[in-house]
């Protein structure tokens, strides 16, 4: 007698109940079989996050330097005038006028 084919809902459903140390068993073997290097794959995406972090550490670290500086200006301009706000000049002040 022949074996029925399982339909496509019973195939999805057997998928689902593979455990998941399984599957990455199946997947690394059929990855193995096409030649990808697990290892060589995660270390490219550990470098590429890494990378990732020190472009924001380093974007974040410019952004944080010009508004400290922005702001000392702009307290050394407030300390130079007589009365506060009466003769605040940014363009003056910036340029050292």
């Amino acid at each position: 007698m022949a074996t029925r084919r399982p339909t496509r809902d019973s195939y999805a459903a057997s998928i689902a109940n593979i455990s998941r140390t399984r599957r990455a068993q199946l997947v690394a073997e059929f990855e193995g079989e096409l030649g990808i290097d697990h290892k060589e794959r995660a270390r490219i995406a550990y470098e590429e996050k890494r990378w990732r972090v020190i472009k924001t550490i380093i974007v974040w670290t410019i952004a944080l330097m010009f508004f400290a500086i922005a702001c000392h200006k702009l307290w050394l301009m407030g300390q130079q005038v007589d009365r506060p706000f009466s003769d605040l000049d940014p363009i003056r002040g910036l340029f050292g006028g």
